[in-house]
């Protein structure tokens, strides 16, 4: 039988990839496109935005805001990831209406099953756009279309993924927020209840299993539906079956829409393929995203740079210095992703992986292919950051069709340039923190010493005072090294509550100061900034803050084997940190010969069951304890997705795991719906 089970292909997804592009741009011609957030950004990881104007002849693109409109054009394409109804429909009539549209096209990703109605959905809603263009016998389409997930690495084993489809919402300080903080701390506490009260000494209470349902408001609900159905179309997408496995309350509840949905069954049942999904939250391990680090280039361009806007994926790339030796005249910012050309591909791959330095003779390279250097009469050059960029200046003004013809492979080299410059005030600050957060956490359980806290207190207290323009620490950076040591070790961080106190009121004074109007993290989004700016009671504000930092490993406490973050080196008694998603995968590797010592997983039966009976099951018997239930390493295809964004070291430490000896048969595809990074993390625990 296990004979006749496939295995998924990569290339294959490639292959619609590339067919669902053609035939995307093919609509486009002469027309203003209007895409929500969500669809921006799968354009910008599979097609290019650019390339909407360049290849498809788009007039324009536009955001899809009742502030907009099409002014005199004859011609519109709509891109939805949202339902089709409520307040989509109201910002679709107003567009239309101020608009002068003769032929329009609405392309969904949500199949009208989505809604449990059948197609009149459409019919409907065909009908009223053409009452709002004022004729009947203007034309408007409105089809339904499975975009697939957008692959960002192409290897033979592990590959990185982003699905910006899996997650919608039109209010913008949620995009990529999956459910709030606080949100999700209540069902946390529902699920630890709901545990006891299916313990095996009490009778099941039917009543209990729906209450992380009634915990959560109908758009939430509908959130959670959305993900669920766009797995489903992810690996319909693969033609594969899914043993279900979770790590979470938010990867319980997404698991089990999965396993309810019609769609999801019927796909099980006439699926050739077998794959294992594996489901984890965010929230787990958010040390991850707080962390100081330079393990790969992406993840230090993703903290340093600020983001295009605050839902993108996407860096601004500051190429002034570059074009304007010294006078900084205003110039648009440039953009990391662009993956139209093969050597803006493979750059982009090798930075999800490499440190600054292991990547620097490629990068050189690269630009020699733009920008050759005549070798008569030169000398030998040091190859660093400032001699990259000295290079691109002259090529820049001795041959600008070059520079032209390769613009988008020059931005992506000035972002490495701006991460590797140990001249810029904020990338010493960087590298300077990285030092710091690697003192902390050796020493971190150290009890002869001062507290954690107080040695944060000491360290930033000076620094924030000074102003320090050298260094230009700011109160972010506070705020994240107190969320990744909340993360690891709760509050075994501080000896007295006075510690905490101080802390606090260093927070306050900041966040009341002008400092804050130079902190990027802060700045790079203006209603979150406000927000803060304008909050009533700072002292509530961080009281809500520390709050949601005392709750960070509570949310690993029922855990059996992965409740620590924090490991001791037996040869130096130093300690570090040990990421959630490699403890994961060792367990699943260890076991593969011995399911039965598995820990931690739930694994997400593919019946009707549902949610409450597994949490039952899972409770009485321990979780992963039967020997006939699947082990991950069953099948030769695993998906890792991370419920509410990934890093590309979590790529990379999974790669790194499952690129060893026998393990390298297996295919592995890692990601989530977006990329996470400082300024999200800041904003999802003090929002």
């Amino acid at each position: 039988m296990s004979s006749q089970i496939n295995v998924p292909s990569i290339d294959k997804i490639l292959q619609k990839q590339y067919k669902l592009n053609d035939k995307i741009l093919k609509k486009l011609n002469k027309s203003i496109v209007f895409a929500d957030y969500q669809f921006l950004e799968w354009f910008n990881l599979t097609v290019g935005i650019d390339q909407l104007i360049k290849k498809a002849g788009v007039v324009n693109i536009k955001k899809f805001s009742s502030l907009e409109n099409g002014g005199h054009h004859l011609k519109a394409v709509f891109f939805i990831s949202q339902p089709l109804k409520g307040l989509v429909v109201e910002i679709l009539k107003d567009i239309l209406t101020s608009s002068t549209f003769q032929f329009i096209t609405i392309v969904t990703n949500l199949h009208p099953n989505f809604y449990g109605i059948s197609k009149d959905l459409f019919d409907q809603l065909r009908d009223d756009c053409l009452i709002w263009m004022s004729d009947a016998n203007y034309a408007c389409d409105i089809f339904y279309e499975k975009f697939p997930f957008a692959i960002l690495t192409n290897n033979q084993e592990s590959n990185l993924f982003l699905n910006p489809l899996s997650s919608w919402s039109l209010n913008s300080k949620n995009f990529n927020q999956f459910v709030s903080i606080e949100v999700y701390n209540r069902l946390v506490k529902q699920e630890v209840t709901d545990l006891h009260a299916l313990s095996p000494n009490n009778p099941v209470n039917k009543d209990n299993i729906q209450n992380l349902y009634l915990s959560l408001t109908e758009s939430e609900i509908n959130e959670f539906q959305a993900i669920a159905n766009s797995l489903n179309e992810m690996l319909e997408h693969l033609d594969s079956k899914d043993d279900c496995f979770t790590l979470g309350v938010l990867s319980s509840i997404i698991a089990n829409e999965l396993n309810q949905s019609s769609d999801s069954k019927l796909r099980r049942k006439n699926s050739p393929n077998k794959v294992t999904l594996l489901l984890i939250d965010r929230n787990m391990d958010l040390s991850m995203n707080a962390l100081f680090h330079e393990e790969t280039i992406f993840d230090k361009i993703n903290n340093i740079m600020v983001n295009l806007n605050p839902q993108s994926n996407d860096v601004q790339i500051d190429l002034r210095n570059f074009l304007f030796e010294n006078n900084f005249k205003s110039i648009l910012p440039g953009n990391y992703f662009h993956t139209s050309t093969e050597k803006c591909d493979n750059l982009i791959q090798t930075f999800f992986s490499l440190k600054p330095k292991e990547c620097l003779l490629d990068v050189y390279r690269k630009l020699c292919e733009i920008f050759p250097i005549n070798e008569s009469g030169k000398k030998a050059v040091r190859i660093n950051s400032e001699s990259i960029k000295s290079q691109i200046r002259n090529g820049i003004k001795t041959n600008k069709k070059a520079f032209m013809e390769h613009l988008d492979l020059v931005q992506i080299i000035c972002a490495y340039c701006q991460i590797s410059d140990s001249q810029i005030p904020r990338q010493q600050s960087f590298d300077k923190l990285i030092s710091f957060s690697k003192s902390i956490t050796q020493n971190i359980l150290d009890k002869d010493g001062p507290s954690v806290l107080s040695r944060l207190y000491a360290f930033f207290s000076e620094k924030l005072e000074q102003n320090d323009q050298k260094y230009s620490y700011s109160i972010s950076d506070l705020i994240l090294i107190l969320i990744y040591v909340y993360g690891l070790i709760g509050e075994e961080c501080y000896y007295g509550v006075e510690e905490e106190e101080r802390i606090k009121k260093l927070l306050i004074t900041e966040l009341q100061s002008k400092n804050l109007d130079n902190d990027s993290k802060f700045k790079c989004d203006l209603e979150f900034f406000n927000k803060i700016r304008e909050h009533q009671n700072f002292s509530q504000l961080i009281d809500s803050f520390f709050q949601n930092l005392k709750n960070l490993k509570n949310y690993r406490k029922n855990l059996k084997e992965k409740k620590e973050l924090i490991k001791q080196n037996e040869s130096n008694n130093h300690y570090s940190y040990k990421p959630l998603i490699s403890q994961i995968c060792e367990n699943i590797i260890d076991t593969a010969t011995d399911p039965d010592q598995l820990t931690d997983l739930e694994y997400r039966t593919s019946g009707s069951e549902g949610l409450g009976i597994n949490l039952l099951k899972s409770f009485k018997m321990g979780f992963m304890s039967t020997s006939n239930k699947p082990h991950p390493l069953n099948n030769d295809f695993i998906i890792i997705y991370i419920i509410g964004g990934i890093s590309s070291y979590e790529y990379k430490l999974v790669k790194e795991l499952f690129n060893q000896g026998s393990l390298s048969e297996k295919k592995v595809l890692i990601g989530s719906s977006h990329f996470y990074n400082h300024e999200k993390l800041i904003k999802h625990l003090m929002s």
